[in-house]
């Protein structure tokens, strides 16, 4: 059984364009930047529906339009990026956006619900990079993240994921005490990359492999394996966002509830059982 004949869909403005979706009653919330290539072929609508078919979780899910890519998300200046001087100077100005505005408005909409923080690409990185200057989120969907970014490698080791406080409240996912429980909990990340990504011809961008691989290694120390898994797909950078972003959201959904419930998820809701409908 899935969410997808129980999504509505609402547009806001919050400062910026806003895309909100609501997926059956929501336990969790997500959000991701989003820009026009994403709008393409009607990505953003597919990836909702893939999440809502992957989980039987519900969620609200918000993406809030960057019109600057790289400025909104790159978190310093690299000229391999861009070498726009305004690049390297917004992404602490995304995050407080993201803390003390768009995280707020939800939670007053949907409850202390706990909230995951994902995207694509630059969308990835930003993902990464925002887990570990605040403690608001509960797990990083990060879809092949551009690691290959200068001075990635040392940043990460000496900044590890910051742990969530998460408060339950008002949700199937909290305990029996009605009271709201403030617990400390390990950020599950999920981490993908195409597996011809790190085939390409550009010199920077074809470390990206290996630069995944470190995270992923750094990730289960700073962590533990447990919390963190690298999905490794078929093809390059271009041409699946929606599919892999999704299954990045669902996974971390399903970590998310286990967590809360502190039971074993059934069997029909085994993320790896229907990673097939990703890919059809």
């Amino acid at each position: 059984m899935s969410n997808t004949n129980t999504i509505f869909t609402e547009e806001h403005n919050i400062q910026t364009p806003c895309k909100l979706f609501v997926v059956g009653d929501p336990q969790v919330l997500l959000i991701q930047p989003s820009a026009r290539h994403e709008e393409k072929n009607d990505g953003v609508r597919r990836e909702v529906d893939l999440i809502a078919q992957a989980s039987l979780t519900g969620f609200a899910m918000v993406f809030f339009d960057c019109v600057e890519w790289a400025r909104a998300l790159m978190p310093w200046a690299d000229d391999a990026v861009s070498r726009d001087a305004e690049v390297g100077r917004h992404a602490p100005d995304t995050l407080r956006f993201i803390e003390h505005t768009l995280l707020p408005w939800l939670r007053e909409r949907f409850g202390a619900l706990p909230c995951i923080i994902g995207g694509y690409s630059l969308g990835g990185l930003f993902a990464l990079w925002a887990a570990r200057n605040t403690d608001a989120f509960a797990a990083v969907a990060a879809a092949s993240p551009s690691l290959w970014i200068k001075g990635w490698g040392e940043y990460a080791a000496a900044h590890p994921i910051l742990s969530p406080q998460a408060t339950i409240q008002n949700s199937t996912l909290k305990t029996q005490n009605s009271t709201p429980q403030h617990i400390t909990t390990t950020t599950p990340i999920h981490l993908s990359l195409g597996d011809r990504e790190e085939h390409c011809r550009n010199q920077r961008m074809k470390r990206i492999g290996d630069c995944v691989r470190a995270e992923h290694t750094l990730l289960c120390q700073q962590l533990s394996p447990t919390s963190v898994t690298l999905r490794w797909h078929g093809g390059g950078h271009f041409g699946a966002e929606a599919e892999r972003t999704a299954e990045a959201f669902a996974w971390c959904i399903e970590q998310i509830a286990q967590q809360r419930l502190d039971t074993q998820q059934p069997e029909s809701t085994n993320i790896d059982s229907r990673r097939n409908i990703f890919y059809k």
